[in-house]
């Protein structure tokens, strides 16, 4: 049986790197029952996320957090809500589980040198390439915006001398904020994370809408 995914969401402010007493992570959590705290990580713990070395003390590594945040979205938590309890490293990678499960392969922080340049994420599927701009704040003001995707156009334009195998290749801003709408930037698609899932299904059939750089 699922536990509500109220919750699993409070947990989340739990599940830090290391170990920790049971009493601690429901000071953290809110969660005022120790039943229903030991519920919770007993439904955690069958799905591979975090340890309990003895019933006292709690474990978890780097990436548990991650993985509850995949959970809770996967039972009908708030994808916003979700991430904004994310670190920019957390948000990266859940945009990158979120290529993966669309069928893409990813490879996250892809750097170039002279001058040195960063792009959060490539991901390819067949001959198309979508490179990631993951950005981690609540900055929708429009110059900024343009500011930003001008700069990914650029270092997209660098994958071209890479060993990636795409034809095309898409520019992508992806932002947090809230109250956020789809909307382009020179065609540059500047998505938030409540809407990346249904944009990575749908970009191959859109491609007509969107900036492309070719590699031929």
């Amino acid at each position: 049986m699922h536990p509500n995914v109220s919750l699993i969401e409070k947990s989340l402010h739990g599940i830090t790197e290391g170990t920790m007493t049971l009493d601690c992570f429901r000071a953290i959590t809110g969660i005022r029952s120790a039943t229903v705290a030991n519920e919770i990580l007993k439904f955690l713990l069958e799905r591979g996320i975090g340890k309990r070395p003895c019933e006292a003390l709690l474990s978890f590594s780097s990436t548990d957090k991650l993985k509850t945040s995949i959970l809770a979205v996967s039972l009908g938590a708030d994808v916003l809500r979700i991430t904004q309890s994310l670190s920019w490293k957390d948000f990266e990678r859940f945009a990158s589980e979120i290529l993966v499960n669309c069928g893409f392969q990813t490879t996250n922080n892809v750097r170039f040198t002279k001058p040195r340049a960063e792009i959060d994420i490539v991901a390819t599927k067949s001959q198309l390439g979508l490179s990631v701009d993951c950005k981690h704040w609540a900055n929708n003001e429009r110059l900024a915006l343009i500011d930003h995707t001008r700069k990914q156009i650029q270092r997209t334009e660098r994958l071209l001398s890479t060993s990636f195998e795409f034809t095309k290749v898409v520019p992508v801003l992806l932002t947090i904020y809230p109250h956020a709408r789809s909307c382009y930037s020179n065609l540059v698609p500047i998505v938030d994370i409540n809407k990346f899932h249904r944009f990575v299904d749908e970009i191959e059939s859109n491609m007509d809408n969107v900036f492309c750089i070719s590699r031929y």
